[in-house]
């Protein structure tokens, strides 16, 4: 049974992490993960819900002409982050294959507010674009790893057409070290007209399907049909079975003893995670730094 992914502790580090920080280089520090909703949701009454750098969400016309799509919807951001959470791939890490969740803790805060308010405020001939880039697991280390993908509701279920899904990002060109041109080589989200081919789909669970191309009689690996009424029963029923069949006085024992114990192995982790997001704002403060040493 596919475990639920618990987290905590993310957001009270990455705040008292973001302040210290702050406080020591200034404005030249820029939080790339929003702590709460608020922060999240740029332009409410806008068509860009978020943005910082290359990542974004946005409410965009459809791409295509065709069945209109069933907005403005009410989904609430909690509902939303537990279908985006409950979305995997199998990926090989070394000689082994596991199972990662498509979205990191950063994608699912920030995703799960812009796209439940897109969804609130979308026309039915618009759909919801989004890039996000998160911390992933690799052979060797963690890796920076993009998703982009278009999102709207169709008959009833969440639509997700994937554009990447965990692909390796890279700002410089390999060997030469050059700056990658995104006016030339954008990150696209999916498009209705065609397949993307992403390299690793999403592995398939309860409630979740892909979409049947009706010219071609096959299933298109990039674009994702989400039941949300079934996964959201699904990770309720793995919450309760994940906790068993014992006395709540003994589950809340177990529970205080698990946090007393593993808070700070989780404060740790999520901690070297924002330190790797924000591994390319130290690396351009140095250069800064740098800069003004040369001019005086």
């Amino acid at each position: 049974m596919r475990q639920l992914v618990k987290y905590s502790g993310i957001i009270a580090v990455g705040l008292v992490l973001t302040t210290g920080l702050t406080a020591c280089g200034g404005s030249l520090f820029q939080r790339d993960k929003a702590p709460t909703e608020t922060d999240v949701l740029l332009g409410q009454e806008g068509r860009t819900l978020w943005e910082t750098g290359l990542q974004y969400a946005k409410i965009v016309d459809r791409d295509i002409a065709g069945i209109a799509n069933e907005h403005p919807v009410a989904i609430s951001t909690d509902d939303m982050r537990a279908v985006l959470g409950s979305l995997y791939v199998n990926e090989r890490l070394g000689l082994k294959k596991v199972e990662n969740p498509v979205f990191s803790v950063g994608e699912l805060q920030i995703l799960s507010a812009a796209l439940a308010s897109g969804l609130s405020q979308a026309d039915s001939n618009e759909d919801i674009t989004f890039v996000s880039i998160g911390t992933h697991p690799s052979a060797l280390a963690k890796e920076r790893k993009t998703n982009t993908g278009r999102v709207f509701i169709s008959g009833g279920r969440l639509n997700i057409i994937f554009g990447l899904i965990h692909d390796v990002f890279q700002d410089k060109i390999p060997g030469t070290n050059q700056p990658i041109d995104r006016r030339i080589n954008p990150l696209l989200p999916g498009t209705r007209k065609s397949d993307s081919g992403v390299a690793t789909p999403v592995a398939l669970d309860k409630g979740q399907s892909f979409y049947l191309d009706p010219e071609t009689g096959k299933e298109r690996t990039d674009w994702l049909i989400i039941d949300i009424a079934t996964v959201l029963a699904t990770v309720k029923d793995r919450k309760s079975a994940d906790q068993g069949d014992i006395s709540p006085e003994l589950l809340e024992d177990i529970v205080k003893t698990k946090q007393e114990t593993g808070n700070l192995n989780h404060d740790v982790s999520n901690m070297k995670e924002i330190l790797f997001d924000m591994s390319g704002e130290i690396e351009r403060l140095k250069r800064e730094i740098e800069a003004l040493k040369a001019k005086q």
